[in-house]
């Protein structure tokens, strides 16, 4: 239940030290037969949490920790995060209404602000506790199938990180 907690809260794990973190050049493959995607994911990411086929609110969940990105803003080690989370349920029929109903869900957890870039991905500021967040987020509709790509870092780390992340989201592949 902390994982599907944190997911809410953006998914943002904030670490303030680091714990013998090692480079890792290797990847892997991560799969979702039921919602049909694949990425390759670096060696050096923590997988968090991961729900294959959620049957109640249909959808999957992965949430990964990229490795620790020094702040000089926050002064601190920042452990941002990537997910995806899929949605094949009533009521979610086109980019449209994936959109519209992951804005809903998310302004339930937090203040959250989002600036439409283009059709398909948004900027997100939000404030969560008191702590300031930056993020972005891609939605993408393919074979009955809502996608959302979420990147979240505090101000600090979000310039640091987001080209790894769109290196992420462009590897997706939605079978």
């Amino acid at each position: 239940m902390k994982l599907i907690n944190l997911y809410l809260l953006f998914s943002l794990v904030i670490l303030s030290s680091a714990f013998g973190q090692t480079k890792d050049n290797t990847t892997h493959e991560y799969r979702n037969e039921i919602y049909k995607f694949i990425v390759k994911i670096p060696g050096d990411w923590k997988l968090y949490g991961q729900i294959q086929n959620d049957t109640i609110q249909h959808r999957a969940i992965a949430d990964w920790g990229l490795p620790l990105t020094h702040s000089e803003l926050e002064n601190a080690d920042i452990e941002n995060s990537i997910s995806i989370t899929a949605y094949k349920r009533t009521g979610v029929n086109s980019l449209a209404q994936l959109i519209e109903f992951d804005k809903k869900r998310a302004s339930q957890a937090t203040t959250f602000e989002a600036k439409g870039i283009d059709d398909n991905s948004r900027i997100i500021n939000t404030t969560t506790n008191g702590l300031k967040y930056k993020g972005k987020s891609y939605y993408i509709f393919k074979n009955g199938i809502g996608y959302v790509v979420n990147f979240m870092a505090t101000p600090g780390t979000y310039d640091k990180n987001i080209a790894m992340f769109e290196r992420f989201y462009k590897s997706i592949k939605y079978e």
